[in-house]
């Protein structure tokens, strides 16, 4: 057996199961305590060895930090499992909390998960007069927002889910978000995984694989909004998605069809009206150990539509200011919209940019072409890194070094950021403007699950293709967020 080759003594049986699922890591494990002069003995002290292997899994740049957690978590459970006097009963659940609440049938054939979010909102904005005359009213809710110099405060998002693994094929997720007084649907899936060739399979409402910055959940951007060039981003809509993993996660691929449906999740239709979206990511360079990598990335998505109606709004990045760029609903045969991805990770530094590009069938007057990007930079003072989801190619949870504990002296995450966005609505006869922004952040992460966020934003407005006039001008923002992951 493994362990009397080694010459390990009395292992527990979590420690067994481990070593077997990993015989490569055994080998390292080996040959590095040999090379240091450390015994298998001390190896088994402060740490069981399972956790030694993870460890130096990890520190080889074998596994990433999101696989180091989930075996980490799996070693513990099987410890703590084999430490009992009697073996518990397969069909029992463990129930643990981390950022979410957990629930873990004994014989890992079921896992559950229920969580959600609170981001509660505070805004202080300034905006030029003539801006404040030609504000865009073109959804309800911007009757509350604040139109010209002002503040205010909302829940930008409360939300809960419940999310599941079932025999380790089956995978779901529901979730729901009661901002602003009503109810509207988010995620709504279930699908198959570990499929061969194919990956996983999804259906229902979800995400479009369009965009690093609209896959990277909103708990985990950088900055409180997203860049002016999420316009063109698809969103969710009711479809079928297929996804995969290649070469040790190194690329990833991802295609569906979408019905165009929004968030009543309601299609029905003569006419054609459905997208069909694709993305692949690729790491030409990754370094889980220094935690350096350089991510690239593609996205293209195509409108087919017989009759179908579009419109385009945006805000200047604060959610709680109105929609000064607009284009009017207008009836489309279809569009293509593309974006180009690029971002980079070294150790406590993140650069991360994105072009995107939008062509509409317009019936009415003529085709448009639309287009945006931005560009940012963030950095740790405390010496943290982006963490990065190989298997989905996009951000994800910051975990800080040293939480706040005042007593310890240990004061969370600090991370500084800066980015710069464009926009060009214009095209032709079609004119619903152009606006360029400069955004400051200072994010401060207590713990993995609870941050503080404050925004200073500039934008500058030109020509704002609005209904009422056509008007230019400068805005000034300062915004704060307090979030918080249960």
């Amino acid at each position: 057996t493994p362990t009397e080759v080694m010459g390990i003594p009395s292992m527990k049986i979590a420690e067994r199961r481990l070593l077997l699922r990993f015989p490569t890591a055994l080998v390292v494990a080996a040959a590095w305590a040999c090379l240091v002069g450390i015994s298998t003995q001390s190896l088994a002290g402060e740490k069981r060895f399972g956790q030694q292997v993870i460890e130096i899994l990890r520190d080889e740049g074998k596994i990433d930090d999101e696989r180091y957690r989930e075996l980490r978590e799996l070693e513990e459970a099987e410890h703590e499992s084999a430490e009992g006097p009697d073996s518990p009963d397969p069909t029992e659940f463990a129930v643990s909390y981390k950022n979410a609440l957990n629930l873990t049938r004994n014989d890992g054939q079921v896992k559950i998960k229920i969580g959600g979010r609170i981001q509660a909102d505070f805004a202080s904005i300034h905006v030029d007069s003539d801006l404040r005359n030609s504000t865009v009213k073109s959804k309800p809710e911007d009757d509350a927002r604040i139109g010209g110099d002002g503040e205010g405060v909302e829940l930008r998002r409360t939300r809960i889910y419940l999310s599941g693994d079932l025999y380790n094929r089956i995978v779901f997720k529901s979730q729901f978000d009661f901002a602003g007084g009503g109810v509207s649907l988010k995620d709504q899936y279930l699908g198959m995984k570990n499929l061969p060739y194919v990956g996983t399979i999804l259906v229902g409402h979800m995400k479009e694989p369009f965009s690093l910055e609209q896959l990277t959940s909103s708990k985990y951007l950088t900055f409180m909004e997203r860049s002016l060039s999420s316009v063109f981003d698809k969103g969710r809509n009711f479809g079928v998605l297929f996804k995969n993993h290649y070469v040790e996660k190194r690329l990833t691929a991802s295609a569906g069809i979408f019905a165009v449906t929004s968030s009543d999740v309601e299609f029905s239709s003569r006419d054609r009206d459905f997208n069909l979206t694709g993305r692949v990511t690729g790491l030409p360079y990754y370094d889980a150990r220094a935690k350096q990598l350089v991510h690239l990335g593609f996205s293209a998505s195509h409108r087919f539509s017989e009759n179908g109606t579009t419109a385009l709004a945006q805000g200047p990045e604060i959610h709680q200011a109105p929609d000064f760029l607009e284009i009017a609903e207008f009836t489309t045969d279809g569009s293509t919209t593309i974006a180009a991805e690029l971002a980079a990770v070294a150790g406590p530094f993140a650069l991360q940019a994105e072009w995107k590009n939008g062509w509409f069938d317009n019936r009415d007057e003529e085709n448009w072409e639309g287009s945006g990007a931005y560009v940012e930079a963030s950095y740790f003072l405390t010496g943290e890194s982006r963490s990065y989801n190989t298997a989905a190619g996009v951000f994800g949870r910051v975990s800080p070094i040293r939480p706040l504990d005042f007593d310890a002296g240990d004061c969370g995450a600090w991370q500084i950021a800066l980015r710069y966005s464009w926009i060009d609505l214009q095209d032709g006869s079609t004119n619903g403007g152009e606006e360029q922004n400069i955004t400051a952040a200072l994010s401060w992460h207590l713990y993995s699950n609870v941050r503080m966020q404050f925004n200073y934003t500039f934008a500058d407005v030109n020509d704002s293709g609005t209904e009422l006039s056509h008007a230019s001008g400068h805005i000034h923002a300062f915004h704060t967020r307090a979030q918080l992951e249960f």
